[in-house]
């Protein structure tokens, strides 16, 4: 049996997923494979067993993949815009994941802006790269839901799960040249930005639900949403919309209460908002 050269380029926790399938498959060849390093900080880096390279740029170790007469390149868990030469080179093409139903959400950033705008219902999409970003062919969406308590690590688990879905399922239609795509229709959809620091700072003049949505969206393992007291900043992993008996006159971003168990009760333009797990950095 002839197996199919593939190549891996990838890390964290769905990185790994779309890594064990591939290195375990009696179908192929991983004959290279890409993971960030071990200092790279990244939310839920995940180590990888084997003789992989180490590095946080795939293109500079661009031959190692133009000159190994890939079948296919497998890319997930990597944030870095791949270049020309790699994403051509492999003769079946190059797949990748992206975390909403194309062509919406297209960019950088998309788990936190989707949550952050109160998206309830999403999905993980695999597709074939071109050289425009997130603008490939689709192959399939594997769908998930966002519910109202999910924070951004809960939502990166079920990513994690459709992935491996998405991946038993319809590797081996690819392998056998069985998969149908879909072209995406790029004058649909829309774009996203990488988020910033400022993206992340809470603006007390907005209604209750949309602080705990920008809460939810940036909590452990991202950076978290934070606010300013007395000129220091403060960084918030939790939070939770309330009704309090005092306070209703106050200004929004007026610290209301402190309770038992140290979380914050602040005024915000319709209502109240509690504050647990805050760190003061």
């Amino acid at each position: 049996m002839e197996k199919l050269k593939v190549g891996f380029i990838g890390g964290l926790t769905n990185g790994k997923i779309v890594y064990d399938y591939l290195a375990s498959n009696k179908f192929v060849d991983l004959c290279v494979a890409l993971t960030y390093n071990d200092s790279s900080g990244m939310a839920r880096h995940c180590e990888l067993d084997g003789d992989l390279i180490r590095s946080n740029s795939a293109n500079e170790f661009k031959d190692q993949f133009v000159d190994r007469n890939l079948d296919m390149l497998f890319v997930a868990g990597w944030s870095e815009l791949l270049s020309a030469e790699i994403l051509n080179a492999p003769k079946m093409g190059t797949y990748g994941f992206h975390p909403s139903k194309l062509p919406f959400n297209r960019g950088r950033s998309v788990v936190a802006w989707q949550i952050e705008d109160g998206v309830t219902s999403s999905g993980l999409t695999l597709f074939k790269y071109n050289e425009y970003p997130d603008g490939g062919d689709i192959v399939a969406i594997e769908n998930y839901n966002i519910e109202e308590n999910d924070y951004v690590d809960d939502v990166l688990d079920k990513l994690d799960f459709a992935t491996n879905c998405l991946l038993k399922s319809y590797f081996p239609l690819i392998r056998q040249k069985l998969v149908k795509v879909r072209i995406q229709n790029l004058s649909e959809g829309n774009f996203r930005r990488l988020r910033n620091d400022n993206d992340s700072e809470i603006n007390w003049d907005r209604n209750s639900q949309v602080i705990y949505n920008k809460i939810r969206a940036v909590a452990r393992p991202y950076p978290m949403a934070f606010f300013l007291l007395n000129d220091e900043r403060y960084y918030v992993n939790r939070s939770e919309i309330i009704s309090f008996d005092i306070g209703e006159d106050e200004e929004p971003g007026t610290l209301v209460a402190t309770l038992f168990d140290d979380s914050l009760v602040f005024k915000t333009k319709d209502g109240f908002i509690r504050l647990s797990e805050v760190l003061k950095k």
